[in-house]
């Protein structure tokens, strides 16, 4: 049987049910987030141990970290090729520009940045 939404029974018992779950948590939190009564150093803060996982995983990565071949490629391959491809790029461009100038072939007002 459906239902006016286009979606089965099922379906919408399993949206209501996560509604249902996120008003209560919503109502938690905000309970505990405007709790006069909780210590100073605490007002407005709610702990979450997820976070706390999180962000002590983040500070403590690089303790425990190790380099391998794979991140080293990858490292190599996302840093310092690009580094070094743009830089001939530029290199390249600005050796062919300098020639034509230089041979008389790029007259001076179809220059670029003729005034720095």
């Amino acid at each position: 049987m459906s239902n006016n939404y286009g979606i089965s029974d099922a379906d919408l018992n399993i949206v209501k049910q996560q509604a249902a779950r996120r008003a209560a948590m919503r109502k938690e939190f905000f309970k505990q987030s405007t709790n006069p009564w909780k210590h100073a150093s605490e007002a407005g803060y709610v702990f979450d141990p997820a976070i706390q996982k999180f962000m002590s995983m983040k500070v403590t990565q690089f303790d425990h970290f190790k380099p391998n071949m794979r991140n080293s490629l990858f490292g190599i391959c996302v840093i310092v090729v690009p580094m070094f491809a743009y830089g001939y790029l530029i290199w390249n461009d600005r050796e062919k520009r300098e020639h034509k100038i230089r041979t008389g072939e790029l007259r001076y007002r179809d220059r670029d940045f003729k005034l720095a």
